[in-house]
């Protein structure tokens, strides 16, 4: 028949492989647990991420608009200069035909 000794080592090697079962089922619960927290800080970092390049597109389309407007007001200085040296120029031309054509009386 079986001995006790051996019927004590089938229970002792039963026992040691369900603990076995038992903790790699446990680590594995640990593992899962852990790489869902790792994907809850991945999520916040990528919200994080996405509101900072918000933000950033958000002040390149204030700059872009501050220059435009820049640019608007500098061209039009820039004509209103050109066109006071015309009048200018053309004020002298008229001047100067008047003094080297002096109308005849």
């Amino acid at each position: 028949g079986i001995s006790a000794g051996r019927t004590i080592k089938a229970v002792v090697s039963t026992q040691s492989t369900g603990a076995f079962g038992m903790r790699k089922a446990l680590q594995a619960e640990q593992g899962k647990t852990d790489m869902q927290k790792k994907i809850e800080e991945l999520e916040e970092e990528k919200k994080d991420l996405e509101r900072q390049v918000n933000e950033l597109k958000s002040k390149c389309d204030a700059i872009e608009k501050r220059e435009a407007e820049r640019r608007v007001v500098e061209e039009k200085k820039h004509a209103e200069e050109i066109q006071f040296l015309k009048r200018t120029n053309q004020q002298l031309k008229t001047q100067l035909e008047g003094i080297i054509q002096p109308s005849k009386k």
